[in-house]
């Protein structure tokens, strides 16, 4: 995987976690997501608007990314590994931490 000239990874998303069986990565400029470490989509932070968190009824929590235009994209971290036999006492708490802190650094690197 390549990134662009003055790009930098922010943040990973951790191991043990995917969104669709991609690894996701936040950089200055770009949200990844990768596969075999190659790039199979991305959203430019310059074409992103807000990000907020949204709480499904049975306690999912997604990222939702709203896209100037009106576009919306939902994202959900999954736990992918070993540990979703811990259930959903060890995975709602845990996916809604990772959540918010995707949309809090997210939100912060937005251009203003």
């Amino acid at each position: 995987m390549r990134l662009k000239k003055n790009e930098h990874v922010v943040l990973e998303l951790e191991n043990g976690w995917n969104v669709d069986g991609k690894k996701a990565i936040l950089t200055n400029k770009r949200i990844l997501f990768t596969k075999k470490d190659k790039i199979v989509s991305e959203i430019n932070l310059n074409h992103i608007a807000e990000v907020i968190p949204d709480i499904s009824f049975l306690g999912v929590t997604s990222m939702k990314i709203r896209i100037f235009g009106g576009r919306e994209v939902a994202t959900t971290f999954r736990c992918g590994d070993l540990k979703a036999v811990l259930g959903s006492s060890y995975i709602l708490p845990k996916q809604k931490t990772i959540t918010q802190r995707w949309v809090n650094t997210i939100n912060k690197l937005l251009p203003r």
